[in-house]
């Protein structure tokens, strides 16, 4: 193992800075919700402080806590993850049959999976060196299976988002992982007729679909969401109405304070702030992908990786469903909307692409694989080591 040093300052402020903003956006785009449902405007607000102090404390214990001792439990963590989601169907335990209840919280198991998916896959991927002489049944094929199995507890609980999100990163880590494009695309195309089907057989996805296409059409129904997003982000201009002084968060949107959150800042600060936020996340991703470029061994490459994908993936597909471009998924804007576990689990998952920074080497290239060297650093050689 490499020289241990202090974690890399720049991703630390981005995702200190994120933490900190949707404190703020949180508390003004929940006040109107909070007061209404709970006759407290800050009640909303002081349930996610709680979950940023829970998953700050976890980000400065996987900062410190090596991340091959966390892919050591790799496995436990992926059964922990799958049992927990399991429990949510089970009456009495669960909210709406999508987060398990912990007194006066709750937790969503999915996004605890998300994380455990991502861990396995490197560790897994990176005890395997070589994908050459292995074919489909070995490369692939379990890979494929676990994610089946998660994405189908996502859609059991109704929440194609996050199914969606599986499969991503599925496909992601099996591509930087070397393996053969084949042996996952080709199942890919295969399933797609199945995800149709699965959206066109549910009214509720169905809708959502036909209001993306045609959301004034439909301005009354499920065109209603994506309508009032629109119209708090073109009022706001170029420097917003002001931090607070939102017209759409008074219960005209939809979930303001969560799945449209971007819709309240475009609003409140304008384009520019909107632009802003853009620009953090886009440093956030490219810290990521310098640290995984950097990351002393192959684990630490597909780990640094994948984290890097989950988050940068997740917030382009909140930010274009809140444009519009893209159909509504339900998905949270990593560390930014309310959602205590989301909050949680996406510092946690930065407090371990904090540590892989400690190891780093300046000037290290992605040496997991050729196809990694491409997509990450450009062609260059592979050191194909296995993490001990």
């Amino acid at each position: 193992m490499h020289g241990i040093h202090a974690p890399d300052f720049g991703l630390f402020m981005a995702v200190i800075g994120l933490t900190l903003f949707g404190l703020v956006m949180v508390y003004s785009a929940s006040s109107p919700v909070a007061y209404r449902s709970y006759g407290q405007a800050d009640y909303l607000f002081i349930k996610q402080l709680i979950s940023a102090l829970i998953g700050l404390a976890l980000l400065g214990l996987l900062t410190r806590l090596d991340y091959h001792r966390l892919a050591a439990l790799d496995e436990r963590l992926l059964l922990g993850a799958l049992g927990l989601t399991l429990l949510t169907f089970l009456p009495g335990l669960s909210v709406r049959h999508q987060w398990l209840r912990l007194g006066s919280f709750t937790l969503q198991p999915t996004e605890l999976l998300k994380f455990a998916l991502i861990v396995y896959f490197a560790s897994s991927l990176a005890r395997r060196p070589s994908q050459k002489g292995t074919g489909f049944g070995e490369a692939a094929l379990p890979y494929l299976i676990i994610a089946g199995l998660a994405g189908l507890l996502a859609l059991a609980q109704s929440d194609l988002g996050m199914a969606s999100i599986y499969g991503a990163i599925t496909l992601f880590m099996l591509f930087v992982g070397g393996v053969r494009l084949r042996y996952f695309l080709l199942p890919t195309l295969a399933a797609l007729p199945l995800l149709a089907g699965l959206i066109l057989s549910s009214g509720y996805r169905r809708d959502r679909i036909i209001a993306f296409l045609h959301p004034f059409r439909y301005s009354e129904g499920a065109g209603y969401h994506l309508i009032q997003s629109l119209t708090a982000l073109g009022s706001g201009g170029l420097f917003g109405r002001g931090l607070g002084a939102s017209h759409q968060k008074w219960l005209y949107l939809p979930e303001a304070y969560n799945d449209f959150i971007f819709a309240v800042i475009g609003e409140e600060l304008g384009l520019l702030g909107a632009l802003a936020l853009i620009g953090l996340f886009g440093y956030l991703s490219y810290k990521g992908v310098q640290i995984a470029l950097r990351a002393p061994d192959r684990l630490g490459q597909l780990l640094a990786g994948g984290i890097t994908f989950a988050l940068a993936c997740q917030a382009a597909v909140n930010l274009g469903v809140a444009v519009g471009a893209l159909p509504i998924t339900g998905l949270t804007l990593p560390l930014v909307s309310y959602g205590g576990s989301s909050l949680i689990v996406s510092l946690a998952m930065s407090g371990v692409l904090l540590n892989i920074s400690r190891y780093s080497q300046v000037g290290q290239r992605f040496t997991g694989t050729v196809r990694g060297a491409k997509l990450f650093a450009g062609v260059g050689p592979s050191r194909r080591r296995v993490w001990r």
